[in-house]
């Protein structure tokens, strides 16, 4: 590997160019790693692209006398986490996350991946990090903030660009309700029964795909509930705990319109007014440091 290159978990970008001179990654010059459009805080995320569909995306190719420029498609999203670890027992550990959220939530809910654990060389030193390749999931980013989400007709609108109407379109609506459903009686589930939450903050942490199954694909990060007045922070400042916890209320409540009850533990802590205030100050420092 070149010395000249910084420590790739220090670096906030990496170019194609520099994942190819990693010591780890194989140049078999049948894909091209492009920057996913999602930048993670934990992680430099890329797309691993057939070259022949990167070819017919820039070049296009004629389908019934049209010339047409179809997007490539990844074929698996690739990760390479930031976090450094002190040994091999350190990344067990976090890889332990991963299958937490593959035991309770299923690989219906989750994007599914392929953890891997590697020697990284950097300026002559060896450092172990671990790298994810993932299932790449097509849909809709279910923004949990986005304006209109308690409206009876927000999941028919989002799927009627892809689906048409008639009933068709009923029964995809249909299948996304009872799956999101799914979604949050088994994420109540891994809290009753971990103590731990995903991170379900992050804008584009949820993808409702084609067919209507929830997906969770920030898949590195869980977070320790603790039902105490402190609203705890993440390594990197943000109150994920608390935000988790009302975007699992929104699902509730504005999606599938169920009463939340105000005597649930869970809601009753994280979602009182005066924690609340105090978690939007957080939010606001968090933003302010970036």
């Amino acid at each position: 590997m070149d010395k000249t290159i910084r420590d790739i978990r220090n670096q906030a970008y990496l170019t194609e160019s520099e994942v190819l001179k990693l010591n780890f990654i194989n140049d078999s010059s049948h894909y091209i790693f492009r920057k996913y459009y999602r930048s993670g805080l934990r992680s430099h995320i890329f797309e691993i692209l057939a070259v022949e569909d990167v070819l017919k995306e820039t070049k296009g190719e004629i389908i019934d006398g049209i010339r047409m420029f179809p997007r490539a498609k990844p074929k698996k999203i690739f990760r390479i986490l930031r976090n450094r670890f002190k040994n091999k027992e350190a990344v067990f550990e976090e890889i332990k996350k991963y299958h937490l959220l593959l035991q309770f939530l299923g690989p219906d809910c989750i994007a599914q991946s392929e953890e891997v654990i590697v020697d990284y060389t950097a300026a002559g030193k060896n450092h172990i990090v671990l790298c994810g390749l993932q299932e790449y999931i097509e849909g809709e980013i279910l923004d949990p903030w986005r304006q209109g989400l308690s409206c009876d007709r927000f999941l028919l609108d989002m799927f009627k660009s892809t689906t048409g109407s008639g009933s068709q379109l009923e029964e995809k609506v249909k299948n996304a309700r009872i799956n999101i459903d799914t979604f949050v009686q088994r994420t109540r589930q891994m809290i009753a029964g971990t103590g731990y939450i995903p991170d379900l903050a992050g804008l584009g942490n949820l993808i409702l795909n084609h067919e209507g199954n929830l997906k969770l694909v920030d898949i590195n990060n869980i977070v320790k509930i603790k039902f105490n007045d402190i609203v705890a922070i993440d390594d990197k400042g943000y109150p994920s705990c608390d935000v988790s916890v009302e975007v699992l209320s929104i699902l509730e409540r504005d999606i599938l319109k169920k009463h939340i009850q105000t005597d649930d533990p869970l809601y009753q802590l994280f979602l009182s007014p005066e924690r609340k205030i105090k978690v939007k100050a957080l939010e606001k420092k968090f933003y302010k440091s970036l």
